[in-house]
């Protein structure tokens, strides 16, 4: 199986010549024009490199997400260290495509998407209401973002740096409007280091990237090292698997939907709060008081107070719709139940009292 795997990925890949992606210069006004998805007898596949996917995604209001990676020619991808974004070599183009199942009367269902089986499994649109496909591309200058907006007919997209609205209702009746960012939002979570308008992909770490598997098995980043897009040996310590319940996974849920703000060198830096995979359970704000009290704090007197969910801010914050209150504040409009039940065992299992002092 794996052999087969890797033998139609080697197959897919060689097909990029020439004529690949428009690594660099002006956006094309459509996705098509692009050259990374082809979109073919109801499916979306890579037309150049493959499909990918992460154990623990960035939530965006429950949308199905297929991903795509494609290197130039004869170059790889560096490891910095497990936690780390992979460095990514000049003419690398990256798409997330964001989509919904759709039911009765066009409303979206708020239901798990189902697993990527290889590297070159296509995307059904069957049933589907295609939303948009954002890009990074890693030029001369350095790492870019947009977003294209696909047309109701999701026949194509179409480039769309200011951005869009788009009012969406679920099954179960509740209306919110689904953010298509604009090119300075891209950078909201994409500058991970506040002030240097560096951006950077924030997803494909090792750890992340180890820690789930394709229908045969293979991890991610065993993938990416059988087509030479990454050199370095596998994780010896993948992040925890999703749907193990554990402390190890609370940290790579809040690392990948919290982290590129909530660290030393993001937007929230100065918040105190350090929500990296990698942080302690002191810089992860157990018994520490916020910077700003207000209804962000929701009168709570910690960010995170073990053993008690209902007393600690952080979950409070996840699971609010409040834009003034809610966290995180930019990609998403309703409420993560999974990930906020998540974060609520962690705390709920955790053991001492920030009333009587820290039991660390």
């Amino acid at each position: 199986m794996r052999t087969a795997g890797f033998l139609a990925l080697g197959v897919l890949l060689a097909g990029c010549g020439p004529s690949g992606p428009v690594r660099e210069g002006p956006w094309p006004e459509r996705l098509s024009e692009l050259a990374v998805l082809a979109q073919e007898d109801g499916t979306l596949a890579p037309q150049a490199g493959f499909a990918y996917t992460l154990a623990h995604p960035l939530f965006s209001d429950y949308a199905w997400k297929y991903r795509t990676v494609s290197l130039p020619e004869g170059s790889a991808a560096s490891v910095v260290t497990n936690d780390d974004t992979l460095a990514f070599p000049v003419g690398t183009v990256i798409t997330k495509t964001f989509a919904f199942p759709q039911g009765a009367a066009g409303a979206v269902q708020t239901v798990a998407p189902e697993p990527l089986a290889s590297p070159a499994a296509a995307f059904s649109l069957a049933g589907m209401r295609l939303m948009e496909t954002r890009v990074l591309r890693h030029t001369t200058a350095g790492w870019e973002a947009v977003s294209y907006q696909w047309n109701e007919a999701g026949t194509e997209a179409f480039y769309a740096p200011a951005g869009a609205l788009v009012p969406l209702t679920t099954e179960g009746g509740e209306r919110f409007p689904y953010l298509i960012p604009d090119k300075n939002q891209c950078a909201g979570c994409h500058e991970t280091a506040m002030g240097t308008k560096i951006l950077k992909p924030i997803g494909p770490k090792p750890g992340n990237l180890a820690a789930h598997g394709f229908a045969d098995g293979t991890s991610q980043f065993e993938a990416w090292r059988a087509v030479g897009w990454v050199s370095a040996p596998e994780p010896a310590t993948p992040w925890a698997a999703p749907g193990a319940g554990t402390a190890a996974e609370a940290h790579a849920y809040l690392d990948a939907n919290c982290a590129h703000c909530h660290s030393d060198t993001g937007a929230a830096d100065t918040a105190g709060l350090d929500l990296r995979i990698t942080a302690s359970e002191l810089g992860r704000g157990r018994c520490k008081t916020p910077v700003a009290a207000g209804r962000g704090s929701g009168g709570r007197a910690y960010d995170l107070w073990p053993g008690r969910p209902e007393a600690s801010i952080l979950p409070f914050r996840l699971g609010h719709q409040d834009p003034g209150i809610m966290m995180p504040e930019l990609g998403r409009s309703l409420v993560h139940e999974e990930g906020v039940a998540l974060v609520e065992a962690w705390i709920t299992a955790m053991d001492g009292d920030c009333a009587a002092g820290l039991s660390l």
